[in-house]
């Protein structure tokens, strides 16, 4: 099977690389090779490569620059997605993409089920539910996962929560975290792992693809300290000071409280998708935190 991953550079991608099941052909292409703003090129693409399935993990994800580039972020979210999936569609390609857990406001205190109403508070939410709408709206085949708090080892761009907390907690910083946003850090390489079992599987619609256990972004802070400090990362604890997201002084609203339920993703799967824990404790005996050990295939 022949499989096209656009945004190739990227976190999930290079996951997607790492647990490609036998008999799977990856083909990866970035931004100049596929641009979601370029209905042609993709075009162009596709008919050249001649994929069975397309998976897009390109996306604009600087969530408060989508206020500003208002355009662009709709044109890569939202009118990109749109596009690609009328492509596919009409060549009998299957297309695997990705929403986000912002679509919601907050106002619900128990994880989000697919089947509730999303009410996106934020013009990246807002291009985001677009997206994923004229996905599933293009065609019946079509599969839409929406993951949270994406986090992982990449070789070349440590860019995740991960990341920026392991960076202020060997540096010895006071690192501070909101009590007020909550939702569920997903591991990339579990993400990947369930994109190809429900390729394989023949699944199509909207799932929810995140691992089990939601909480604040304080308690995911405290939790990646303490994983650290276990791991020799870093050698002496950190103080993890709550604060609210008024704090930082945002320029969008976020959501309260975007915890998404994982069972029918769960039910489909036959298992439950696992703890973020585990595969926290994984990432950070990987290379670089740990250079003697070998990192995954």
């Amino acid at each position: 099977m022949r499989i096209l991953v656009t945004g190739a550079g990227g976190l999930l991608a290079g996951a997607l690389r790492q647990q490609a099941p036998d008999g799977v052909e990856l083909v990866g292409l970035g931004r100049a090779e596929f641009d979601l703003t370029n209905p042609a090129l993709m075009e162009q693409r596709l008919a050249g490569l001649r994929p069975e399935v397309v998976i897009n993990t390109a996306a604009y994800n600087a969530v408060d620059q989508c206020e500003v580039e208002r355009d662009l972020s709709w044109a890569v979210n939202a009118a990109g997605p749109q596009h690609l999936a009328e492509l596919c569609a009409t060549r009998g390609i299957r297309l695997v993409h990705f929403g986000t857990d912002y679509i919601f406001d907050g106002s619900q205190k128990t994880p989000y089920t697919e089947d509730d109403a999303p009410n996106p508070i934020n013009h990246y939410a807002a291009g985001k539910l677009a997206g994923e709408r004229a996905v599933l709206a293009a065609s019946a085949h079509h599969l839409v996962l929406r993951p949270s708090w994406i986090f992982g080892q990449h070789p070349t761009k440590p860019r995740t929560y991960v990341h920026a907390i392991l960076k202020q907690a060997i540096a010895g910083s006071v690192i501070r975290a909101t009590t007020d946003q909550a939702s569920v850090p997903t591991y990339a390489p579990d993400l990947a792992r369930w994109v190809f079992a429900l390729i394989q599987r023949g699944a199509s619609g909207l799932f929810h693809a995140v691992n089990d256990e939601g909480l604040s972004r304080f308690e995911w802070t405290k939790v990646i300290v303490a994983e650290a400090l276990d791991a020799g990362i870093i050698k002496e604890p950190v103080a993890v000071e709550p604060v609210t997201t008024a704090f930082f002084n945002p320029d969008i609203r976020r959501s309260p409280y975007n915890i998404l339920s994982n069972q029918k993703l769960a039910a489909f799967l036959g298992e439950p998708p696992g703890s973020w824990r585990r595969g926290l404790r994984e990432m950070l005996r990987q290379p670089p935190w740990h250079p003697h050990t070998p990192g995954p295939r």
